[in-house]
């Protein structure tokens, strides 16, 4: 009876552990197969032999590439634009189907410095998940990446400015 109280522990580091590892393997440049409608849809992405019918650049550099056809329900990811701070650059590629943000891969982080990109890895999955929960780029800071989440907000509302 005595390991009880430490049960509980166990199962939160266990999931916590597990978490980090599905965050880094998606964060980390390791692309998970895309679901059937997203590869369906002609929208390519790392590693994928889909041909991407369209694509196109816009005045700040950013780039759009989507299947073209203007429907609402099309898949398409739009890079954003690169935002400058005092610790790097911050970039971001939004994958929008319809008009709901899917997916937010992130492009260029701050890691000039070594605490730099540990602070990058750690705030980037938050920051990832807090775009697709609030649909938008109202999201909250990340304490301790102040720099790293303005940035990343700024290139996310690029791509929503796109999207138009």
């Amino acid at each position: 009876m005595a390991t009880r109280p430490w049960r509980g522990t166990l199962i939160f580091v266990g999931t916590a552990a597990a978490m980090a590892a599905a965050g880094i393997s998606r964060f980390a440049g390791v692309v998970p197969q895309p679901a059937a409608p997203a590869s369906a849809s002609g929208v390519q992405s790392a590693g994928s032999t889909t041909p991407t019918p369209s694509s196109g650049s816009t005045s700040d550099g950013s780039s759009a590439t989507g299947t073209g056809s203007g429907a609402t329900s099309d898949t398409v990811t739009i890079v954003g634009s690169v935002v400058q701070n005092r610790y790097g650059a911050v970039q971001v590629a939004v994958t929008f189907s319809g008009s709901q943000i899917t997916s937010v891969q992130t492009l260029q982080t701050p890691s000039r410095e070594r605490e730099s990109a540990q602070i990058s890895e750690r705030a980037v999955p938050a920051l990832a998940q807090e775009v697709v929960a609030a649909q938008s780029a109202h999201i909250d800071t990340v304490s301790g990446a102040t720099y790293t989440s303005q940035g990343y907000r700024e290139s996310v509302q690029s791509t929503i400015d796109q999207r138009g």
